[in-house]
């Protein structure tokens, strides 16, 4: 049960993550504006690499459960927490740079990941079981989903049109 549990958190969080990802509209402002591809593909480079790192976090907290890493449980869930949280940070601020809008959603959707992120560090601290954090942890990318999913359309389409 308790390996099944933690690829259905793999899963979510991957499948959080694209969500996510698939967010930004990069192809609708880079062709309006293209003096933003430059930082626009820099920041590819950022967001890459959290998604990679986030992958070996997940192989982390795999060894973890089989016995093969020697380590405790909140190590093992930060190697997983640590890269989604900047993964999702970075969306959020190529998200800004390319609308140049603020939106006070996106502040609530941030304040709730970083609500849900602390909660599976606390539950890592408090001793629980790394699946048990790891589900929690899943829920940190699908609060923007469906955030943006719910009122995101919307506010998306309004700051386009600006």
């Amino acid at each position: 049960m308790e390996t099944a549990l933690a690829c259905v958190a793999g899963v979510g969080i991957t499948f959080g993550m694209w969500w996510v990802y698939s967010i930004l509209p990069s192809a609708n402002v880079l062709h309006a504006y293209r003096s933003r591809a430059f930082v626009w593909s820099y920041g590819q480079i950022l967001i890459i690499a959290s998604i990679v790192a986030t992958g070996e976090g997940l192989d982390v907290a795999a060894n973890f459960i089989e016995n093969k890493a020697h380590i405790g449980v909140l190590p093992a869930l930060l190697a997983t927490a640590i890269p989604l949280a900047i993964f999702l940070g970075l969306i959020y601020a190529l998200h800004y740079f390319l609308v140049r809008h603020f939106d006070l959603l996106h502040v609530w959707l941030l304040l709730a990941t970083v609500v849900v992120i602390a909660i599976a560090i606390g539950a890592a601290m408090l001793g629980m079981s790394i699946v048990v954090c790891l589900v929690v942890l899943m829920f940190a990318p699908i609060i923007t989903v469906v955030g943006y999913e719910v009122l995101g359309h919307r506010h998306q389409g309004e700051m386009l049109t600006h």
